[in-house]
């Protein structure tokens, strides 16, 4: 049997990237001042991260300079979700779990988890990138599995 295309082999990365960003965005009805950058937090990184995802599964043309761009805003952003949740906002909006202030360093090590996978994100190439995208997906399905409705 020949072995599957790589584009195939990506269909389960690129269906957990949508799916995890869908589910993220839920609520943009929040009133809670934090809670609201939280969301705006989570809809950039998701923005972003679907940016190199469409690249992958050929929906847009790769571009290097998209992508490096698209990388960098995603290290940016990936700083900024720990300290995010810092105040212990909630809005009936919200779809963080109160594990999240209940557990701080469980979510300090999946926060960490997240900034180190943007930091091994390789923008250049196609096959490169999807390779280094499965790492960040990986990082995302953890923390939202443990800390999200």
């Amino acid at each position: 049997m020949p072995p599957m295309p790589r584009l195939t082999r990506r269909a389960p990365l690129l269906l957990a990237l949508a799916l995890v960003g869908t589910m993220a965005l839920a609520a943009e009805e929040a009133k809670d001042p934090d809670v609201k950058a939280r969301i705006a937090l989570m809809q950039a990184l998701k923005a972003e991260t679907g940016t190199l995802a469409d690249m992958v599964a050929g929906k847009a043309p790769f571009d290097a300079a998209k992508a490096e761009a698209a990388i960098e805003a995603l290290r940016a952003d990936a700083d900024r979700v720990e300290p995010a949740f810092k105040p212990r906002a909630d809005d009936p909006a919200s779809e963080a779990l109160p594990d999240i202030w209940n557990a701080p360093s469980e979510f300090r090590q999946k926060g960490n988890r997240l900034v180190k996978a943007t930091m091994e994100l390789d923008g250049g190439s196609p096959g490169a990138l999807g390779d280094s995208l499965e790492t960040l997906s990986a990082a995302c399905k953890d923390c939202h599995g443990r800390f999200k409705m």
